[in-house]
């Protein structure tokens, strides 16, 4: 037992002494060492950006039902406001001496509706040929009077330019709303033509399912508004955000009143706001969100969260942003190489999402990246670790020889 102390011992001073002959000789390879006391492995995930906005769950659809009191006497409604309905299912019921005299009413109606829409068609279009001549316009210089020289008209020509072109653009967004109206209304004139019968017994059915919202027992039109079953979410984007989104994209839902995530698709943004643009006041521009079928029983009504994904890297090879370092041109890392030595990589990065940068080029996963750049000396110079004394083990010195020991001892300071 004393003879193997000796030899641990002395061991133990031979160590010490060749690393003080090591570190403070000139050429010694400990100067040039780098000592790493922190490193991680790149890693492989799934990397996910969005943004977040708020919505809340409509129906998909909102269908109006109309009666002409001219086609005969209203008899009864066969529902009654919270009844589902489905397609094909009879609405209400009229009676009608004059079937045929009827019929002929009601076509010529339509073509007065369709007589407006192809109007409002020929509007649209002069209003976008002046659209034209005025952008074009606006881009001009316009001569002198007689001198053949360009004028600047300033500041005041082009806020008149600007002006006019919104005036232009208000009214083409004002005529294309009306004439969706008008088509809308001569849809109905083709349900009510085509429901009609040579019986004296007429009814009305409807041609969605859904769920009766209202009934005007006034015989006003519309006297019947059916929403559909179907479920989506209106919301507003505000104006930094609207750039970054795009019309199919996959967006989460996420709502106390749902026990999951549900997804959908971005299908609509609108190019015009809610509200008339004013100096001082952010504008927000509707969207709507097409929900997947899974959430078709989310409850109308309900305010929901929004996670608009707008990029997505599956099986992304990841490092922490601290690992990267700049240079004149390329971003790098530094790799604990196998040889023992410290390899700077160029990468090329791709999405970064928070802290976690993916690497598009440069290493692969598993390999061990230096968390802190700036520890490093010098690169494909040498590194050295802190020991980690908690994975020794005693078993292979109590095996060993006290011979076999000072002989590996021996060796390991006879090498550099």
């Amino acid at each position: 037992m004393k003879k193997k102390t000796a030899i641990l011992t002395a061991a133990g001073v031979l160590f010490v002494s060749a690393n003080l002959v090591l570190a403070l000789h000139d050429d010694s390879g400990v100067k040039r060492s780098s000592y790493i006391s922190s490193w991680v492995e790149a890693g492989k995930e799934n990397l996910t950006k969005t943004f977040k906005a708020f919505g809340v769950v409509t129906p998909n659809e909102e269908h109006h039902v109309y009666y002409n009191d001219n086609a005969g006497d209203f008899k009864a409604f066969l529902v009654k406001k919270g009844d589902k309905v489905d397609s094909g299912t009879p609405l209400y019921e009229y009676s009608s001496d004059h079937v045929e005299t009827d019929r002929k009413k009601l076509e010529m109606e339509k073509d007065q509706l369709a007589r407006e829409a192809t109007l409002i068609d020929e509007q649209i279009q002069q209003l976008q040929y002046l659209q034209s001549v005025s952008s074009q316009s606006s881009n001009d210089s316009f001569p002198a009077s007689g001198d053949g020289e360009e004028e600047d008209f300033g500041t005041e020509s082009g806020a008149s330019g600007e002006i006019l072109a919104y005036s232009i653009e208000k009214e083409i967004y004002d005529k294309e709303l009306e004439k969706s109206r008008i088509l809308t209304e001569i849809e109905k004139y083709d349900e009510i033509i085509q429901s009609q019968n040579d019986e004296d017994q007429l009814g009305i059915n409807s041609d969605v399912t859904g769920v009766v919202k209202a009934i005007n027992y006034e015989l006003k039109n519309p006297i019947m508004t059916i929403i559909s079953d179907k479920p989506k979410v209106e919301g507003t984007f505000a104006e930094a955000d609207l750039k970054k989104a795009e019309p199919g994209m996959v967006v989460i839902i996420t709502s106390d009143m749902l026990k999951e995530k549900a997804g959908g698709t971005l299908t609509k943004i609108s190019s015009y706001p809610e509200k008339d643009p004013s100096v001082g006041k952010e504008s927000r521009f509707p969207f709507e969100i097409e929900l997947d079928e899974k959430a078709v029983d989310i409850i109308k009504g309900t305010h929901v969260n929004i996670s608009v994904v707008t990029d997505k890297v599956l099986k992304a090879v990841t490092v922490q942003d601290t690992s990267i370092r700049k240079d004149a041109k390329n971003s790098f890392v530094y790799v604990l190489g196998p040889t023992g030595k410290v390899e700077k990589r160029t990468i090329k990065k791709g999405l970064q999402l928070h802290s976690r940068v993916e690497v598009e080029k440069g290493i692969e996963a598993g390999q061990f990246v230096v968390k802190d750049p700036s520890i490093v000396k010098k690169a494909d110079d040498p590194f050295i670790t802190p020991l980690n004394t908690n994975k020794l083990s005693k078993q292979p010195f109590k095996e060993e020889t006290k011979m076999g020991i000072f002989k590996m001892i021996s060796v390991a300071f006879s090498k550099r």
